[in-house]
Order: C-alpha cells, then structure tokens, then sequence
C-alpha cells in the first residue's frame, strides 16, 4: 500500500475524535479525572506528526512530479493536525487554529486539476473545504459545536478512512 494509506489512517482517526469531542461524546472531564481533550490533543498531534514524516517519505521516493505535489497538500493538513494537537493538550485558544483552518480550506482547493480524473478526490477537497470553515465557523460562536462534531464525523469516514480501506483491498480511490 502507498504511504498515502498511513495519511488517510491517522488523519481519519484524529478528525473522528476530534468530532466525537465536539459531539460531547467523551469530552467531559470526571470530577478530578483527566481531561479527555488532552487525549484527543495527543491524538491530533501524533497525526500530524506522522503526516510530516509521511510527506517527507513521499517526496523521498516519488521527487518526481507527482510526489512534490501530494507531499505539499498532505503538509497542509499537518500542519493544520500539529497545531490543533498542541492547542488542546495545552488547552490554548482555539480561535488562531479556527484563522489557520480558513488557509487549509482554501488553498488545497488549488490541487483540484492534480486530482484530475479522481471524482472521489476531487469531491473529498469540497468535503474539506466545508469542514474547514466550519472549524473556523465554531471557533468564533458562529456554528454550534455539535454540528462541527458531525461533519468532523462524517469527514473522516467519506473522506480519510474510505480511501484507506479502498487502498487496504487493492482498489485504487475512484
């Protein structure tokens, strides 16, 4: 399986915690016990770590002109992963994360004519491009938690965790 698997994997499993967490589902502290969000935090991070070294990989072994390319977009998104991890393991201020989101939605949308030929790609870019906003959106109070929660939900089953499991059983991403 090509490095992209790894990507889609960890940044799938992330972006569902993370949507589990603004869902309120096991988001709240026991009386005493520890902060869940600071699991989710290291979560994120592990993810966006990973995807650094999983783009670094990729342009090791595809410089080519693909590689440079996907490389480049998979650091969006870990970058976006880095910072948002270490927000909540901090407990920082979500709003600089929501003004970086608005960048992650934006620009991979510049990529489209690299997806070329991929419906299934091309259509997770406008997933993200609403998911980013709306990260955005909820860091300022202008779109409920819970809603954030279940597109966050439902981005990382259509738009990390299928494309895994379609790579997992030797398909290629339509």
């Amino acid at each position: 399986m090509p490095p992209i698997t790894v990507i889609f994997v960890v940044s799938g499993l992330a972006v569902w915690l993370n949507g589990l967490a603004f869902l309120g589902i096991g988001a709240k502290a026991a009386d005493d016990g520890p902060d869940p969000l600071k699991t989710v935090g290291w979560v994120t991070l592990l993810a966006g770590i990973v995807d650094s070294v999983q783009a670094a990989l990729i342009i090791a072994t595809k410089p080519e002109a693909a590689g440079i390319p996907l490389a480049g977009i998979v650091t969006f998104y870990a970058t976006f992963f880095v910072a948002l991890g270490l927000v909540l393991i901090k407990g920082l201020d979500l709003r600089p994360v929501g003004n970086l989101a608005i960048a992650v939605a934006i620009v991979p949308l510049f990529w489209w004519k690299f997806f070329d030929g991929s419906w299934m790609l091309q259509s997770i870019l406008v997933v993200w491009l609403v998911a980013f906003l709306s990260v955005a959106a909820t860091t300022y109070g202008r779109l409920p938690g819970k809603v954030l929660g279940a597109i966050l939900t439902l981005t990382s089953l259509y738009t990390f965790l299928t494309p895994a499991a379609l790579l997992a059983l030797g398909k290629s991403i339509p």
